[in-house]
């Protein structure tokens, strides 16, 4: 991997087809980004021409590989959007896409089917309200809080507290065990928006909305029901990424 290698993909992600893309791309970089990086500790110059030229690089090859990433993920998320109500989909371009990617994709078709059946399915099928019954939720019935942007659980001796904080490390077990204790049937129950977005730093273990376990690291792209997302974003413990 070298700077016009890397420009080059950039350059062919910025167009609409959905390329194929090796299998070790992403760690072929890396690769060259540490590489970089020990040069400038060799030098131990800030100051030197040769050190301000290997920096410029670096900084630009992380630039462009967070932007062929992105400009990937738009397309991906795009191909979901336009194969979730096709009768007949086509696979072809799947075989383009890393296993990772696939998870996004997978992650997308989910949510629009879920949402479809659980919104739209009652409406234009009878046969389907009687299974789709709205559950009335109350604040001891419902693992969900008033306020859904907060809606974070930190641990049952903390439920009343609704405001995200990054458990210590010794909390950890606590967080999960009493996440784990959820019924997986009742996710059915709510209907909520999906956003895609970007993890700025590592988050523990947290019941999302959509009473699903989640476990966020640092520069994951994943799926989040919206409410959730936007509380992290306000934390700026995520970023969205505009899929439009």
């Amino acid at each position: 991997m070298d700077r016009t290698e890397l420009k080059n993909r950039l350059r062919e992600e910025r167009n609409s087809t959905l390329n194929k893309i090796p299998p070790d791309f992403y760690k072929r970089v890396q690769e060259y980004i540490i590489e970089l990086e020990n040069e400038i500790k060799k030098i131990n110059n800030p100051r030197s021409m040769e050190s301000k030229m290997l920096e410029d690089e670096l900084e630009s090859a992380v630039i462009d590989v967070e932007n062929i990433f992105i400009h990937r993920i738009k397309k991906i998320t795009s191909y979901a959007k336009s194969h979730a109500f096709s009768k007949n989909p086509s696979k072809h371009d799947l075989d383009k896409l890393l296993p990772e990617e696939k998870k996004v994709y997978n992650s997308i078709l989910s949510a629009i089917h879920t949402s479809h059946q659980e919104l739209i399915e009652p409406v234009t099928n009878p046969d389907a309200r009687d299974n789709n019954k709205q559950v009335e939720y109350t604040a001891t019935e419902s693992s969900v809080s008033e306020n859904p942007v907060d809606d974070v659980e930190v641990s049952k001796e903390n439920q009343t507290a609704t405001t995200y904080r990054e458990p210590l490390e010794s909390e950890y077990s606590n967080i999960n065990k009493n996440e784990t204790n959820t019924s997986p049937n009742s996710k059915n129950d709510i209907n909520e928006e999906y956003v895609v977005v970007r993890v700025l730093k590592d988050i523990p273990t947290f019941k999302a909305v959509d009473n699903r376990n989640y476990t966020l690291y640092s520069e994951d792209v994943v799926v989040l029901p919206a409410p959730n997302a936007n509380g992290l974003v306000k934390r700026n413990a995520v970023q969205l990424i505009d899929i439009n």
